[in-house]
């Protein structure tokens, strides 16, 4: 099994995350779906994140809500907090900022409508 680094993985096709608890799940995820969000330009409601207890989605949605806020100021401001490399990686990736601002703009936006679900929750909607 080969270790999965969110900031290079290719987002094309499918990946299965799974890892114990404290592995960086929640880490990795957030990561791919900015990624979807900006560099794929992906709207959140066409995004599909499942995982499996409801304490698992909140923290996920409060994650990824953070940040894309972070990440949006981060393109505002022309520059990434000194710990933050996802947000440094991210502005060396798109080097147009209004495009990358006006995506995640979107993204925080219409996140209210974005299809983050416990795996009982989603079978129920099916």
């Amino acid at each position: 099994m080969e270790r999965l680094d969110p900031l290079y993985a290719p987002l094309a096709g499918l990946n299965l995350i799974e890892a114990s608890a404290g592995s960086g799940k929640t880490y990795t995820l957030t990561a791919l779906y900015l990624r979807l969000v900006m560099e794929a330009a992906i709207p959140v409601h066409r995004i599909l994140v499942v995982t499996y207890t409801n304490a698992a989605t909140k923290e996920l949605r409060d994650r990824i809500r953070d940040r894309l806020a972070r990440i949006r100021l981060a393109f505002l401001r022309g520059r990434a907090e000194e710990e933050d490399e996802f947000s440094a990686r991210m502005l060396d990736l798109l080097p147009d900022r209004e495009l990358a601002i006006r995506r995640v703009t979107n993204a925080v936006r219409g996140f209210d409508e974005a299809a983050i679900f416990t795996i009982h929750g989603f079978c129920k909607r099916v």
